[in-house]
């Protein structure tokens, strides 16, 4: 079934028509994107929400796999995509937005290890480290080991690699690579224990992507000043602030 929201709702029946019609797909990472009662929901779903009411721009967003959302926007068979990490590659396809909402990756051990990643890369020497992947999270942990002896085990989703380091599947000395508030967040869905946290590697912000085969560099302007203006007001924190994850700054998008 598809799980699509039309966001920009509520005009009256008579009211002129959209200015535009944009498609976006996403896919299914809480606390930032997911599916709730067959319609996107998420802080990225509500500031895309917000940015386009603003615009007068009829946006929908599709929830689907990471690998089919990512294969529709680089073929230009739609015209956004999110949750996007500002990237080379990344802007080689897409138009990469200012921030939105702000991250981190960060090491996981068991529960009982003492190690803990404090700027000495060869402490990693040896281990095991496992991350979802393809995705931004394996550009950080090539960063992260280059290098260094260290074997990298990508999975298909942040799910499994947590899973398998609890169960000890990446050896005594394992360690895991996740988003932060992801990582949290599915240790508490799934009541998984047993997990610690061992240092952050990196911050970063999450961004939308506008397809370059599709939206030109005047609509593209009209997007960023939107999601400029709705954090200045105040409003982007706002609606992030119930899902209690951190606002990108608004300096980082003055800077854009």
């Amino acid at each position: 079934m598809t799980l699509a929201v039309v966001l920009g709702f509520g005009a009256p029946a008579l009211a002129q028509p959209p200015a535009k019609r944009l498609s976006f797909v996403t896919e299914h990472f809480p606390p930032y994107t997911y599916a709730e009662a067959g319609t996107a929901a998420g802080p990225m779903v509500d500031v895309l929400q917000a940015a386009c009411a603003r615009l007068r721009w009829q946006c929908t967003v599709e929830v689907l796999p990471w690998r089919r959302a990512l294969g529709l926007a680089q073929n230009g068979l739609v015209d956004g995509i999110f949750t996007v990490v500002d990237t080379p590659e990344r802007r080689s396809y897409f138009h990469v937005s200012v921030p939105v909402l702000g991250a981190r990756y960060t090491l996981f051990t068991r529960a009982g290890d003492d190690f803990v990643l404090q700027g000495d890369r060869q402490a990693l020497v040896g281990r095991t480290i496992g991350a979802y992947g393809p995705s931004a999270t394996v550009l950080a942990l090539d960063e992260l080991v280059e290098g260094l002896k260290v074997e990298t085990v990508i999975e298909p989703d942040n799910r499994t690699v947590l899973r398998k380091l609890a169960a000890g599947r990446y050896g005594p000395h394992g360690l895991a690579l996740v988003n932060e508030y992801v990582a949290l967040h599915l240790m508490r869905e799934d009541q998984l224990g047993g997990l610690q946290s061992a240092g952050a590697v990196k911050e970063f912000d999450y961004a939308f992507g506008l397809v370059r085969q599709r939206i030109g560099a005047r609509d593209f302007k009209a997007f960023n000043e939107a999601l400029v203006a709705l954090c200045h007001s105040g409003r982007s924190a706002e609606l992030v602030r119930p899902y209690a994850l951190p606002a990108s700054a608004c300096a980082k998008a003055a800077r854009r």
